[in-house]
């Protein structure tokens, strides 16, 4: 008996071997996960101090001159750093239809962490699960807000993707979107998480949690083979406080409105993408903006506040001549001010900047997978005084030179 079972052994072990081969084989048609992205290592050299966050890879402008007892500019200093905090993974799952709907999953995580004390850090960029119909889509998760369109991201090396003229902010939504031949209808109610509104207990989500009414945005788009365009309009209800500094319970909160339009047009090898924003309380984009108080009762001390109103602008062009593809980026952002007197605290991202512009060209060598790329950018900021609306008067531009090199790995 004893040769007998080494046999049988074999011959059930080879029997669960080709079943579990077969199972896998069937499963496989089924369900799918894949993997991607990418390894990239960075340097950087500035011309003076800038406002900036992640150790100065992500740059909003430079800062205003602070001067020393010798009228020496402190600020006036060069700086250089390096980088390779972002490089990025992804994963897309995939299975069987779900409600008629054809379902994916996806996740998506970089190493630039929630804030500068957590920079190498793995943190979450997009989690979402996305169900698809023929004409109508449901996404729930974290994806980027629909100021944030991945048609639209810029071309450009920094990890700014060029704000604060452009929107960068991913945010907890449900989204639906229904298409119509070439016009796709979306509609968004978002919340915060990594982006937030600046207020009296600092930057929190809390203003937008409090106001129980998320974040909604609905967006009209056309897509063609070569062009693609839209406007949108979007709506948050901020609620700074639920008690006055006189311990009485307050109903305090104002209404901010955004709108914008874009466009992209892209025939073949060239390509150009410009978008107009008008905001109120972006400063969650890692825009200019924000918002002060305009009335404070003498007695209760409870609070009437204002949004403040900018304006940006950006456009981006690239070429493609084989493995070369030089592009430009040109953005504008300006200080409008308050519709109303502001006369208590104001909560917003350098107020005092009458506008910021930057001209950023770019050139990137690819060869597959790899690319280098290296780019010049200027930025301007106007810092100035307010006036009783918070315009800026009496602005000097200041400037910062940066220059950046990058070298990329996809998988």
């Amino acid at each position: 008996m004893q040769p007998f079972l080494p046999r049988l052994f074999c011959l059930a072990t080879g029997f669960c071997l080709t079943f579990l081969s077969a199972f896998s084989q069937s499963q496989s048609d089924v369900y799918s996960l894949r993997f991607s992205g990418f390894v990239r290592a960075d340097a950087i050299f500035d011309s003076r101090q800038t406002v900036e966050a992640r150790e100065g890879f992500l740059l909003f402008y430079p800062k205003k001159p602070v001067y020393d007892l010798n009228g020496k500019d402190i600020n006036a200093r060069p700086s250089f750093n390096q980088y390779a905090m972002t490089t990025r993974i992804n994963a897309t799952a995939s299975g069987p239809d779900v409600l008629n709907a054809k379902v994916k999953a996806f996740i998506e995580g970089d190493f630039t962490g929630a804030s500068n004390a957590e920079n190498n850090s793995m943190r979450l960029r997009h989690g979402y699960i996305s169900l698809q119909w023929a004409k109508t889509r449901l996404l729930a998760g974290q994806y980027w807000h629909p100021l944030d369109l991945p048609e639209m991201i810029p071309n450009v090396l920094s990890l700014n993707t060029g704000a604060p003229f452009h929107s960068f902010s991913r945010q907890p939504q449900i989204r639906v979107d229904f298409k119509a031949g070439k016009i796709n209808l979306a509609v968004v109610a978002a919340s915060q998480r990594d982006y937030v509104n600046n207020g009296p207990q600092g930057s929190t989500s809390v203003y937008l949690r409090n106001s129980v009414i998320p974040n909604l945005h609905g967006q009209i788009q056309y897509k063609s083979s070569a062009l693609f365009a839209g406007a949108g309009l979007d709506y948050k209800k901020l609620t700074p406080r639920l008690v006055t500094d006189s311990l009485i319970s307050a109903r305090e909160s104002l209404n901010c409105l955004s709108y914008t339009a874009f466009v992209s047009w892209n025939p073949g090898k060239a390509s150009i993408k410009a978008q107009y924003v008008y905001g109120q309380a972006l400063n969650d984009h890692l825009m200019m903006g924000g918002f002060g108080v305009s009335h404070t009762d003498p007695v209760t001390h409870k609070r009437i506040y204002n949004p403040l109103n900018y304006h940006s602008v950006w456009v981006n062009a690239q070429l493609h001549f084989g493995h070369w593809q030089p592009s430009l980026l040109a953005g504008y952002t300006g200080n409008n001010g308050s519709g109303e007197m502001l006369t208590g605290p104001v909560y917003a991202r350098d107020v005092d900047i009458g506008y910021v512009y930057r001209v950023a060209p770019m050139i990137t060598y690819v060869n597959g997978k790899f690319s280098l790329l290296a780019e010049v950018e200027y930025t301007a900021a106007a810092y100035g005084e307010n006036d009783a609306y918070y315009k800026v008067i009496n602005s000097r531009e200041t400037g910062n030179l940066r220059i950046g090199m990058g070298a990329v790995y996809s998988f």
